[in-house]
């Protein structure tokens, strides 16, 4: 069934296991604490009608600086959210523990800001969710392993730390695979069970990170980290329409978070937008004398990723198309058939594309592996600066028997394991990881590249539970029997360069499903591919709202949502008088998506009525009627709350040169629940008021 409709459907067929009694008390605890705190400040409920949903960090700043609205609101907002959706109805199942202490934190920096007038920083009151395999004080760190789910880390992990510093709350610890070990899906936890898309809950997150995928696409927070060591940032961010960022090893520091291999792990950012992703970077880039990796960052940190973003930023670049690697030996037709529309996009955004890319010796190179034996001693390191830690070290937890039976096999490998510098598999991958430097070197200097482009992922995204579906027609025996929907990453190549690679919306296929354009940059390239992402975003705009979670009913973007009729049209003169529109009478209707889709029509009703049939054969004067007093445009809506108004992104209007705008139109509801949107000032001064009743 196709993802805009399953918010309509009995969600009991869901239910498929009962949350641990863990999420269940903190849940809880939470909603307890966020009563309590609301009955001691006027005006503010725990469903709180601060609308979060697709909520950014500008436009949550500006309403603090405007004083629309507060830390505890937004954060009340979110937990009301979490409530509803991630352990009942869509039983979206993304987080492992709420903190507690979520809305004391928001308070205080209320109170801190009404102190002092000045925000902490660019994430102050901004709820942040982060993988569980990231240290946190005040909450367990599970790392998705059963054996530690009662764990409670004495100190954050450096990016933590940061977030925290930076004024952002930590709002909820997100759910993965065991040991971040997954890829196409979430599934593989004991503790956490899986994850669901929230554009349609039978189908997979994508992973490991899954579980920060899904949260932020139904607006659970409104950003958040990964980690990525094969694609788990990538590969959920396509999955769940987020942009995410793997940026280069040693740009954000590891300091506190469970390794699976430290040649290639990196925490990363995740938005439901480019500009929100850069933000985030900004604060957890760094220089950390805890993660020696981040000594190599040096002299390569941007002053600012979010300050360089321009729309026009992919003009010029020029862009090489990696299509060797999404035949259709391995990719599903319809993901390489869409490929050649998100060039065309690429294209008309300013970007030369060269489709005849290649790099003649990648075929020839072994793909390098994740081993057992970098893992063992990742992993030893690890737990030695955690002392107190259950099950500390690798034989223990696999001697435990706790692990999920997918990774049982490979943690009674890793505990039998070499040392690093004697693992033959070990030392060759790495040669084979230098070869891979090499020869992409090579083939962009040679033909010019700025960054390479190829989809996220060469399938859409698995059924839940489906992780050995043959998808060719030929039968193949186990364990190659593949290409499988969890087997068609194409992740493997930013992991195996440990180059900066990303992945920004770039369309849905199927059953309603994102899917997401990749780009490539060198090492230390950062800025560049977010640049260029940013630019590929504000051209389409593909991001919308998953509709299995709306806007709760008394939210204000739910006094939005449904269809109006259009009432009335009139003008407001500079001096404040208000008459009939010359447009008037005319019929018009305006609907509001729960996804966040927006459709407008208004058509004048005095309209000449042409001689023909046709309006090919129509005269000049007679189309001229015909398009006079005609509005019509679609696209996606966004609440301000800030300046009371609500945005239309028109991605498709009548009138051609109005595509691309960002119309605002400032709302006001009168006791009936009539809506009226007035236009910013015109040249004269006057405004247009546009009156709609609901259908």
């Amino acid at each position: 069934m196709h993802a805009t409709r399953l918010h309509d459907r009995p969600t009991s067929h869901l239910r498929r296991h009962r949350p641990s009694t863990q999420r269940i008390v903190r849940v809880t605890a939470t909603a307890m604490l966020g009563s309590a705190l609301a009955a001691l400040t006027p005006g503010l409920s725990q469903a709180a009608s601060y609308p979060v949903e697709e909520a950014t960090i500008d436009s949550v700043m500006a309403a603090y600086r405007a004083g629309t609205t507060t830390a505890v609101e937004v954060t009340q907002a979110h937990l009301a959210r979490i409530a509803a959706y991630d352990q009942q109805g869509p039983l979206i199942n993304s987080l492992i523990t709420v903190n507690p202490n979520a809305v004391q934190d928001a308070a205080a920096l209320d109170a801190q800001l009404k102190q002092t007038g000045k925000p902490v920083g660019v994430l102050h009151g901004i709820p942040v969710i982060i993988k569980d395999n990231l240290d946190a004080v005040g909450m367990p760190m599970t790392s998705g392993f059963q054996g530690w789910k009662h764990y409670l880390p004495p100190s954050d992990a450096t990016l933590v730390k940061k977030i925290r510093d930076a004024g952002g709350i930590i709002i909820a610890k997100a759910s993965l695979s065991e040991f971040a070990r997954g890829g196409g899906d979430n599934i593989n936890s004991v503790v956490s069970g899986f994850a669901r898309n929230p554009y349609n809950t039978a189908f997979a997150t994508g992973g490991s990170s899954g579980g920060t995928g899904a949260s932020l696409a139904a607006s659970f927070g409104i950003v958040g980290i990964g980690t990525d060591t094969g694609g788990s940032v990538r590969m959920p961010a396509a999955h769940n329409a987020l942009a995410g960022l793997r940026p280069t090893v040693g740009l954000v520091s590891r300091s506190g978070l469970v390794p699976l291999n430290s040649v290639r792990d990196t925490a990363g950012p995740m938005a439901r937008s480019v500009a929100d992703m850069a933000t985030l970077l900004d604060v957890i880039a760094g220089f950390d004398p805890q993660d020696e990796a981040t000594t190599r960052a040096k002299g390569h940190i941007a002053r600012s990723y979010r300050a360089q973003l321009a729309p026009d930023a992919l003009k010029g670049a020029r862009l090489g198309v990696l299509s060797q690697i999404f035949t259709a030996k391995t990719a599903d037709p319809r993901v390489i058939a869409h490929f050649q529309q998100t060039i065309t996009e690429l294209r008309a955004a300013g970007a030369t594309v060269i489709e005849d890319f290649a790099i003649p010796e990648l075929d020839r190179i072994p793909r390098p592996p994740q081993t057992a034996a970098r893992f063992k001693d990742d992993l030893t390191r690890f737990i030695a600066r955690h002392p107190g830690i259950p099950f500390p070290s690798v034989q223990a937890i696999a001697d435990s028997k706790l692990l999920h039976p997918l990774h049982q096999a490979g943690f009674d490998a890793a505990a039998a394991a070499r040392p690093v510098a004697e693992d033959p598999e070990t030392i060759e991958g790495a040669a084979n990881e230098q070869r891979y430097r090499e020869a992409f070197t090579k083939a962009m200097d040679a033909a010019g590249i700025d960054a390479v482009v190829f989809p996220t992922w060469a399938q859409l995204p698995a059924i839940n539970g489906d992780r050995n579906t043959q998808l060719t027609a030929t039968p193949r025996p186990a364990p190659d029997a593949g290409p499988t929907a969890l087997g068609s990453s194409l992740t493997f190549v930013g992991s195996s360069l440990q180059w900066p690679a990303l992945s920004v919306p770039s369309g849905y296929l199927g059953e309603g499903l994102p899917v997401g354009l990749q780009i490539l940059g060198r090492a230390w390239d950062e800025a560049r591919i977010i640049r260029y992402a940013y630019a590929y975003e504000q051209s389409t705009h593909y991001r919308h709202a998953p509709a299995s979670v709306p806007p709760l009913a008394d939210s204000l973007a739910s006094r939005f949502v449904g269809s109006w009729t259009l009432i009335g049209l009139d003008e407001r003169s500079q001096d404040g008088r208000i008459r009939p529109s010359p447009r008037w009478p005319s019929t018009g209707q305006l609907i509001y998506g729960a996804d966040g889709r927006l459709s407008v029509q208004i058509i004048k009703s005095a309209r000449p009525t042409p001689a023909s049939d046709s309006l090919a054969r129509a005269s000049g004067s007679e189309l001229q009627g015909v398009v006079d007093g005609v509005s019509s445009y679609f696209g996606t809506w966004m609440l301000l709350p800030a300046e009371r108004c609500v945005v239309h992104a028109q991605q498709g209007n009548f009138n051609p040169r109005q595509v691309g705008q960002h119309a605002k139109r400032y709302y006001s509801f009168d006791e009936a629940g009539q809506l009226s949107l007035e236009t910013p000032p015109k040249a004269d001064g006057s405004t247009s008021i546009i009156r709609w009743k609901r259908i």
